[in-house]
């Protein structure tokens, strides 16, 4: 961990009016999507949401003590940085956006944040409810991300994001950038509390609110922009027609950053969001090489992985063809159900529901 100045008082009042003013935007996001709310200053923030409470956010607000804010993350061996000192030194570059948050918590290895026009940076996102085909990818695809030396960016969610987390962390390294909607001490959802962990002590852990912030609707589509800004290419693996995935695309064409997506059954729900980016002109993910020709990686020299004499299973496998050897009975499906346990231990092979395999690269 770095030693980093505390972000400026000023900063800290204005995301500490985000975490008091938090119900408020909630009510004014259901009627509307309001923009712009996450770039007012803290005074004028209460005055656009308070309503009848302004007073008494006012009052809130006037008790404010930037002490509280950096003994908590002190405690929890956290930095900071702000849009206008100190703190984390790669936090205005990596946050050249027209919202960029007034305050960045950081835990873990601060250096994966992007420099200056830094490339290599996939944003896996996708639906909460993926289903075993939607999580393969994005733990795959991120592995290999991750492998060849990029960064994936993600919101610590269910599904495809948590796939794409354990992805990037399976391969050396931690490459792995887990972006909150509330505070970086407060894992969301909790059963994914020991994830957070191991990408606090591995990869990184960002947020905007004030440590011990809980989280509303509202904090997953700011979330999000930030995923987008971080983000070389933001990639939809699995999407319903109303997943948030889509409002992360929609940031990341605001920004002037590609889009892509991967491909899934037309008779799936949960395709159904990303199939449509891909009619309306997003780039196709169609393999590993793909995703990393577009973030301008070369896929990790892997040579002499597989055993000598599980090449014959391992060919099979990545030709498709291992469910019908096994399918056909005899003497070829017994020889082939132990290679396969034996590629799955090494991390080569997975078994999917229903009995499928797929290879692992």
């Amino acid at each position: 961990m770095i030693a980093a100045p505390d972000p400026c008082e000023g900063c800290e009042r204005n995301a500490y009016a985000l975490e008091i003013a938090g119900g408020h935007i909630e009510v004014m996001a259901r009627r509307s999507r309001p923009a712009g709310l996450l770039n007012l200053a803290a005074d004028d923030l209460i005055e656009a949401v308070g309503g009848k409470r302004r007073d008494d956010l006012m009052r809130l607000l006037a008790g404010f003590d930037p002490e509280v804010s950096r003994r908590a993350r002190a405690g929890f061996g956290a930095v900071g940085g702000c849009r206008h000192q100190g703190g984390i030194p790669r936090l205005l570059p990596a946050f050249s956006d027209p919202e960029p948050p007034w305050v960045l918590n950081a835990k873990g290895n601060v250096d994966l944040l992007p420099g200056p026009d830094q490339a290599g940076y996939a944003g896996v996102v996708g639906a909460r409810r993926a289903d075993a085909y939607g999580r393969h990818v994005a733990e795959d695809l991120s592995r290999e991300v991750a492998s060849a030396g990029g960064v994936v960016v993600s919101g610590l969610a269910f599904g495809v994001d948590a796939a794409a987390h354990r992805g990037a962390l399976s391969s050396a390294g931690g490459r792995t950038i887990a972006v909150v909607g509330g505070g970086i001490d407060r894992p969301y959802p909790k059963q994914n509390a020991g994830l957070h962990a191991q990408i606090a002590s591995e990869g990184l852990v960002i947020g905007e609110m004030p440590l011990g912030s809980g989280v509303w609707r509202w904090s997953f589509p700011a979330r999000n922009r930030l995923i987008a800004s971080l983000s070389t290419v933001v990639v939809v693996v699995q999407a319903a027609a109303r997943s948030g995935s889509l409002h992360t695309a929609d940031a990341a064409l605001a920004r002037g950053k590609p889009v892509a997506a991967v491909p899934g059954r037309i008779d799936l729900g949960v395709s159904e969001g990303s199939n449509g980016l891909l009619a309306d002109g997003a780039m196709m993910i169609s393999s590993s090489e793909s995703l990393l020709d577009l973030l301008g990686l070369e896929a990790a020299r892997q040579g002499g992985v597989v055993p000598k004499e599980l090449e014959g299973a391992w060919g099979t496998l990545r030709e498709g063809r291992a469910v019908a050897v096994l399918d056909s009975g005899g003497i070829a499906a017994t020889a082939i159900r132990s290679d396969l346990a034996r590629l799955e231990l090494l991390g080569l092979a997975a078994r999917l529901p229903g009995g499928e395999w797929v290879a692992r690269t």
